[in-house]
């Protein structure tokens, strides 16, 4: 959006600044901040703070509420990373991403705490905010006790079919991990999978879709040996017609 447009009240150059670098130029983008994400940002002071607190007020708006904790147990570090998921900062972004995967590669006691921020993120305007909010729910998997990937599963799988296809595969190629939270969520997302197996095959990039599935079960099982996890696949890969890509499947499973 051209900077023209903007609806942003007048600051001092260096907050100017620091909000063109973000691409944030409309009031509304700032009710996805919170005020400590912005003061984090050089250049930021607190007058120039206040005058965009109060010209959000004026249109009944405001920053976004700081994540409460429970407890405490998710520190001030994982916060920052889950705030800077929604940051257009293209590098606090990223860092942000292998920071949140490489945490939730084991289990974590604070997945309760950033789930239904995740969740709302999968439906983000930002597929950049969409991809990354898939990958690390889907890393979550192992950290559910309570099971609440049951009930947002589907919202996960839907990912799998976003507009923007390297967004879609991104999840695809990491969804496999919410088979990690035990027997029922194995057979949640081994369901899916086949679900999304079937259905694909008209679509645009339908076998490398399928081809996904396929390694996705392949990992679960090598993470999980299941014959059950074994017998879907191989039961998947019987169903492709074109001999190529039949092949091509087929091969995951050797060795």
């Amino acid at each position: 959006m051209s900077q023209n447009n903007s609806d942003l009240p007048k600051l001092a150059a260096p907050a100017q600044r620091v909000l063109t670098s973000a691409g944030i130029t409309q009031l509304m983008q700032l009710t996805k901040v919170s005020e400590d994400e912005l003061l984090k940002l050089h250049g930021m002071g607190r007058n120039a703070l206040g005058t965009l607190r109060d010209a959000l007020k004026e249109k009944g708006l405001s920053f976004r509420e700081p994540k409460k904790t429970q407890g405490g147990i998710m520190d001030k570090k994982i916060q920052t990373y889950l705030d800077n998921i929604r940051l257009t900062d293209g590098q606090l972004q990223n860092k942000a991403y292998f920071a949140l995967m490489e945490e939730t590669e084991k289990p974590v006691d604070w997945a309760y705490e950033a789930w239904d921020e995740l969740v709302d993120g999968l439906t983000d305007r930002d597929n950049h905010v969409r991809a990354i909010s898939a990958q690390v729910l889907a890393n979550l998997g192992k950290s559910d006790p309570k099971g609440r990937m049951f009930k947002d599963f589907d919202k996960l799988l839907a990912v799998t079919k976003d507009e923007k296809f390297v967004t879609a595969r991104h999840c695809l190629q990491n969804i496999w991990k919410v088979g990690l939270g035990g027997k029922n969520a194995q057979q949640l997302l081994v369901k899916g999978l086949e679900k999304r197996y079937r259905e694909c095959v008209k679509e645009k990039n339908g076998a490398l879709i399928r081809y996904d599935i396929i390694v996705d079960l392949r990992n679960l099982y090598d993470a999980i040996p299941s014959s059950e996890i074994k017998e879907k696949a191989l039961e998947l890969i019987e169903m492709e017609q074109d001999l190529k890509y039949k092949k091509k499947y087929a091969g995951v499973w050797k060795g």
